[in-house]
Parts: structure tokens; C-alpha cells; sequence
């Protein structure tokens, strides 16, 4: 039995289609059925919940902890599970421009961390302190169905951009995240922290030159650049290179445009 909580968000909707694709008998655990399930027992617990609002730090720092690593720590205490997986995020390394300065086993400096990323990295704390057997998988960008926000969402609306569009990220679909994510957990990754993201790098003005149209920019937008070290997982699997994933997405997205459907 899995458990899912957060199956309903982005990320966790896509470990909910895995797991229905694949005939896995699973669970969503909700705000609204979460105290039916306490007590009871899952082979594997898979945490997609917590705050994803970069944002929310700097405004409500107390909100972000509630969200991010208080509901961790709850569930370890509330569920009962042979293996836990958190999904975390790769804003925990102060710096992700160099994948010199995010390698799994770099020392971070928590005094350099966002609030953002030094609630995630409270968060993987609690996990790595009461799990036996966990995995921690700290996420860059995506791509994927019900895409709600990011630069690539942005870009498909109409903008206005956030970041200068010479700004270079990574990319996955969320449904290749998810293969990934049951094959580390096939192939028996215990107790490791693993990057997940897509590999290389896409310019954001590039996507918009690919939709072919003019995307505002808010003035003062400031230039990223997300080059997160996945050389770990390349000796998993392969990594879906970030560039083709973001131009296959955003082909898909207008073709359904042009049949009338939601842009995503």
C-alpha cells in the first residue's frame, strides 16, 4: 500500500497516474480524510505536500513552517510506514547556478539559505532523524498537466514574465518525475538524498521565440540561473534533457489551444 499525501497538487497528481497506470494500490491523504488515516500503516509513505509558494517565506515565515516542515514532522509521528519518501526541493543549496555547489553531499550553509529553502532542509532534518529507511529527493523545475505557475506557465499565458528572460533553468515533466522517482525507490536507493531535474538547461527567451509571440516582461525581473548537479541520478537512469521536455510541452499546449482546449 502506498500513501500519498498531497496526491491532489501537481507533483502528487502525477504519482497518483503512475500508480494508476501501473495498478499500485495507493491512497490520497488529504486535508480533508487525513485524520482517518492516522494510525494506520503504508509500505510507502510519499510526502508531496508542503508550501511550493516561494514567496511565502519572506511574507509569512511562521505560515511557511507550518506548512513545510511542521505537516513533516506531523506525519511521521501520525503514520505508521516501511519508507518514507519527502519530496524536497534543490532551493535548499543556497546557490544553484553551479552544479559544483549542489552535489547531494555538499555542506550547506544555513545561514546563506532562503526561508524557503531552510524550512525544506528543517524538513528533510525531521525526516532523516525519525525514518529508518527514507529518500529525500530535492526537485528543480517542471513541466506538466494543471501547470498553475512558474516562467513556463507565464510564457503560455500572455505573461507578464517574473524573470529576465536570459534566465536558464531545468525542466521535467512531472510524469517522467514520477517513473524516476518508483524506479530509484525499484532498484532499492535507501537513506540517500537524490537531485531530480531535468537535464541541461533552457533560456527562457527561447521558449518565447518557440510560441512565436511577444511576452511582457515586469520591469526590474531579475536573471536565474537553476544548474542544479544531477550526476548522481545520471548513474540511476537517464535524465530527460530539459530543452526537448519544455519543447514538446509547450507544442502540446498549443496544439490544444488550437482545438479549442485549455492553454494548460
Amino acid at each position: 500500500m502506498i500513501y500519498i499525501i498531497g496526491g491532489e497538487g501537481f507533483i502528487g497528481s502525477a504519482v497518483v497516474r503512475f500508480c494508476q497506470k501501473s495498478m499500485f494500490e495507493y491512497r490520497v491523504i488529504s486535508r480533508q480524510n487525513y485524520n482517518n488515516y492516522i494510525g494506520s500503516s503504508c509500505d510507502i509513505l510519499i510526502n508531496s505536500n508542503g508550501n511550493s509558494k516561494k514567496y511565502l517565506g519572506k511574507e509569512d515565515p511562521v505560515l511557511d513552517f507550518k506548512l513545510s516542515v511542521l505537516s513533516v514532522r506531523e506525519s511521521l509521528k501520525d503514520f505508521n510506514f516501511n519508507k518514507y519518501l519527502l519530496f524536497s526541493s534543490c532551493d535548499v543549496y543556497p546557490d544553484c547556478s553551479n552544479p559544483d555547489l549542489t552535489d547531494e553531499d555538499t555542506a550547506i550553509d544555513i545561514s546563506k539559505q532562503s526561508i524557503y529553502g531552510f524550512h525544506k532542509y528543517l524538513a528533510e532534518e525531521c525526516v532523516r532523524h525519525c525514518a529508518k529507511d527514507w529518500m529525500i529527493i530535492r526537485f528543480g523545475g517542471f513541466v506538466g498537466p494543471n501547470l498553475k505557475k512558474n516562467p513556463i506557465h507565464d510564457i503560455l499565458t500572455g505573461g507578464p514574465l517574473w524573470l529576465d528572460p536570459g534566465s536558464q533553468l531545468q525542466y521535467l515533466h512531472t510524469d517522467e518525475a514520477a517513473k524516476i522517482i518508483f524506479y530509484l525507490v525499484d532498484i532499492g536507493i535507501k537513506n540517500e538524498i537524490i537531485n531530480v531535474c531535468g537535464n541541461g538547461l533552457v533560456k527562457l527567451s527561447d521558449v518565447i521565440t518557440l510560441l512565436g509571440r511577444d511576452v511582457p516582461v515586469k520591469p526590474g525581473s531579475p536573471f536565474v540561473r537553476y544548474d542544479v548537479n544531477i550526476n548522481k541520478l545520471k548513474k540511476y537512469c537517464i535524465v530527460p534533457n530539459s530543452q526537448e521536455t519544455v519543447i514538446k510541452f509547450i507544442q502540446e499546449a498549443v496544439t490544444g489551444l488550437n482545438r479549442g482546449e485549455a492553454i494548460v
